[in-house]
């Protein structure tokens, strides 16, 4: 019997996306469509004193035209999925005030695009400028311009949390190390921009929508609040999705085009252009990190405390998830003994941040592995010979940290030994002294990582001081057709991660099926799809729920189908077992039925099913990864729930003349648990990893001091090409969680954790006297500490 899952299947999604059959948001036409374009406030911060549509309403081809107040008088305020302390009203437009430039102020309804763009540009509105606030330091000072006056501050969430002896910890300690890290804003950007089509049905009130949204449980929440219908009045459609990496959410472009759908009788579309997706959609957050590292001379890692400061931008519909979730790769992969965390979660005049690859922990695991760099530095030791004096042994798991993350399974020294005996570790540092003597800066970075998947929602309780939404969970749906065919449907909508591919591996296994002979439904569809609310692509969740709602749902249906099977067989279900389609007794060849056979009793000869078995052959099943668990009395809580690890190694050359960083080599070695499918495994690796790359190295959202974004382009927000991104070497060690139903741990997130930290390690270590606080390592930046250096003879840098 073949056994699929662990196999490289090729991608079955592939076939059709790569010869123009994939079906995305752009695709879908609707009988008399109009087209939506939004006016955007050119202003940071600003209140809106009078906005005059009268003219956009008159040009022609125009349908419908829908400010901020009509808006708010149409729909209820956006509930967000992390409620705030103070509730805050925010509606898909906006209605008093802009803060932030590229606010959405008003929508029109037209024609085409063009038209709609033109009546845009006609609409009057004005504005009384007020002191914008864009860095999130000054904006928790006393007098700083206030985003929400109601709120009486710009921080939503200020906390201390603190687990174990941290001021025993640091009295104890033969020394502290005291640093401050800086992370920019970025983002993955998709192919595709983030759109939505909705279409009112005045008859019966009910609305549909097409949307890449990547979270259609949550959404599928907010419209019906917003709109003030049951969701039994609801469809929500998501076609294939062309890239998301967290960031393809937006409810208020969904309930903008509801609006005027309702407004007008007529189905509405809206696409962003890139310069709106840049611009507007949201950013990974910025912020400010000040660490403190209490150590012994022998390197052993005491305690750590932690100042958090995270730039939300005027996010109110997830504020404080980027601070909440550092919770869960805080310790790294490190026997921390004490942690003390001090987060706040900031508003400032800037676009919304949002999830993004790997969502706050980018920025943890770097100032965690730039910080176990100078200490290795001031302590004379190895990167790495620091790092596995302090890592987690393989007999202590499952181990639990300070915060109360639970690491389920893993050998995280293995790992690193793994990484450094393939990359040549000792080799490169020979190569690198030969080549200081020439005159040539090389440098060796290494960052280790522990890699969460799945978010336990019961975290967001240490916010609000209640729990609503909790744990993680999936659900899935499986079902032998009457003529033996088999279907399969998930409520997580692809994104371009082959879950096609793979459930149809897991689907095969159960049923002694090919994968070829599995359909997945593409997408998602509120009509037919099983959801939850926790339903959707987000938090690196599939290996750690998803799969367990696949196998639950086949294993029903293959038990189901062997009953059947025994009844008609007059044998037991223990004898029979499911091979290339057919129920066949063990031992006895030629005495079997197949999967046709079987589901012509089951939808059609139901006389001939067992006593009390019902007819059909679908099951859906919904399942809840076990670890999930509220937050407890010492407010520890397990934030998210499997741990795959990871080490990286870079080597870079620094060009004196220029700045230019070259990555000369590259290497990742990784476990995430049994890979369901190796080759899907690698791309993820080999995707994230550049996405890492480009945090290191190039991309930055710039704002001016007055709140105005300077790269809204891909001329000035620069992204990795194939020209920048080196040969990147791969392998892998397989330790299965004990925690998940076959074993497999979260892989989409991988290198955009450590990858921006093993790079920034490189350079710092090319350049020997400098100490980088901050990304991106520009050849702007680069250059002028060289410079600088030269000049001054200055040693230390951000």
């Amino acid at each position: 019997m073949t056994t699929w899952v662990g196999a490289p299947v090729p991608r079955k999604e592939d076939a059709r996306l790569t010869t123009g059959r994939g079906r995305y948001l752009d695709d879908i036409a609707r009988s008399g469509l109009l087209h939506a374009a939004m006016l955007r406030s050119p202003h940071a911060h600003a209140r809106i004193v009078s906005i005059d549509v009268s003219e956009a309403e008159r040009l022609p081809g125009v349908l419908g035209v829908l400010s901020g107040a009509e808006a708010a008088a149409a729909s209820q305020p956006i509930r967000p999925l992390i409620p705030t302390p103070t509730p805050l009203r925010d509606w898909c437009l906006a209605v008093d005030r802009v803060r932030f430039a590229g606010e959405p102020v008003a929508a029109v309804a037209a024609v085409d695009r063009a038209t709609a763009e033109d009546a845009v540009e006609r609409i009057q509105v004005a504005y009384e400028p007020l002191a914008p606030v864009v860095d999130p330091e000054a904006a928790i000072e006393p007098g700083a311009p206030l985003l929400y006056p109601e709120l009486g501050t710009n921080v939503l969430w200020h906390d201390v949390l603190s687990y174990g002896d941290v001021d025993g910890a640091f009295t104890r300690a033969d020394g502290v190390l005291r640093e401050r890290f800086e992370i920019q804003r970025y983002a993955s950007t998709p192919l595709e921009t983030f759109g939505c089509i909705a279409e009112h049905d005045a008859g019966t009130d009910t609305y549909t929508f097409w949307t890449n949204d990547q979270r259609p449980g949550f959404t599928l929440a907010i419209l019906a609040e917003s709109l003030g219908v049951p969701q039994s009045r609801l469809r929500l459609v998501c076609p294939d999705i062309g890239g998301a990496f967290g960031n393809k959410r937006r409810p208020a472009y969904l309930l903008t085009c509801a609006l005027l759908a309702r407004k007008t009788g007529r189905p509405v579309k809206y696409l962003e252009d890139r310069i709106e997706n840049l611009t507007a959609l949201m950013h990974a957050c910025n912020g400010v990190m000040d660490v403190e590292l209490a150590y012994r001379n022998d390197g052993t890692v005491l305690a750590f405390r932690i100042r958090d400061i995270a730039d939300e931008g005027k996010n109110l519909v997830s504020p404080t998830q980027h601070n909440l979730i550092k919770l869960g790769n805080i310790a790294n992969g490190y026997r921390i003994g004490a942690i003390r965390y001090e987060p706040y979660s900031v508003l400032t005049t800037k676009c919304p941040s949002g999830a993004n690859r790997g969502i706050g922990k980018p920025f943890m695991c770097f100032a965690i592995e730039r910080t176990m760099a100078l200490l290795a530095r001031r302590l004379g030791l190895d990167p790495a010979e620091l790092r596995l004096r302090n890592y987690v042994q393989p007999a202590e798991m499952p181990y639990t940290t300070p915060t109360g993350s639970q690491y389920d399974s893993g050998d995280y020294p293995a790992t690193l030994r793994r990484a450094l005996e393939r990359f040549d570790y000792r080799g490169r540092r020979a190569e690198q002294a030969r080549a200081r003597k020439e005159g040539r800066l090389l440098g060796i970075g290494l960052a280790t990582s522990v890699e969460p998947a799945g978010t336990n929602l019961a975290s967001y309780e240490l916010i609000t001081g209640r729990r609503a939404a909790s744990g993680s969970a999936e659900a899935a749906m499986v079902r032998i057709e009457p003529d033996g065919q088999v279907r399969a449907a998930l409520g997580n909508p692809a994104t371009g991660q082959g879950y096609e591919t793979v459930v149809a591996q897991i689907v095969a296994d159960e049923l002694g099926l090919a994968p070829d002979e599995v359909h997945v439904a593409r997408g998602f569809d509120s009509l037919g799809t099983p959801s939850l609310y926790l339903s959707g692509s987000y938090s690196n969740k599939f290996s750690v729920t998803d799969v367990g709602a696949v196998v639950g749902a086949a294993r029903k249906v293959r038990d189901k189908a062997l009953r059947i099977a025994a009844h008609r067989l007059e044998a037991a279900p223990a004898d029979l077992e499911l091979i290339d389609g057919e129920a066949r007794v063990r031992g006895v060849p030629g005495r079997g039925l197949t999967l046709r056979e079987i589901a012509r009793t089951a939808y059609a000869d139901v006389l001939g099913l067992p006593p009390g078995e019902d007819p059909g052959l679908e099951s859906r099943h919904f399942h809840s990864n076990p670890l999930a668990a509220p937050v407890d009395e010492r407010r520890r809580v397990r934030s998210q729930l499997v741990f795959s690890n990871a080490a990286h190694c870079c080597l870079v050359e620094v060009e004196r003349r220029t700045g230019q960083v070259r990555i000369l080599a590259y290497l990742v070695v990784h476990d995430c648990g049994r890979e369901l499918n190796p080759g899907i495994v690698e791309g993820m690796v080999h995707g994230s990893t550049v996405h890492g790359i480009g945090a290191a190295l190039l991309e930055e959202f710039r704002y001016d001091e007055g709140g105005n974004l300077l790269t809204s382009t891909f001329m000035d927000y620069l992204k990795p090409t194939a020209l920048d991104v080196p040969d990147i070497d791969v392998d892998h060690l397989e330790t299965p969680s004990p925690f998940t139903p076959l074993g497999a741990k979260g892989v989409g997130e991988g290198g955009s954790i450590p990858g921006p930290a093993a790079v920034a390690n490189a350079v710092e270590d090319a350049l020997a006297a400098f100490v980088i606080r901050s990304l991106p390592i520009t050849p702007e930046r680069v250059w002028s500490w060289l410079n600088l250096a030269g000049e001054t003879g200055a040693r230390r840098t951000r």
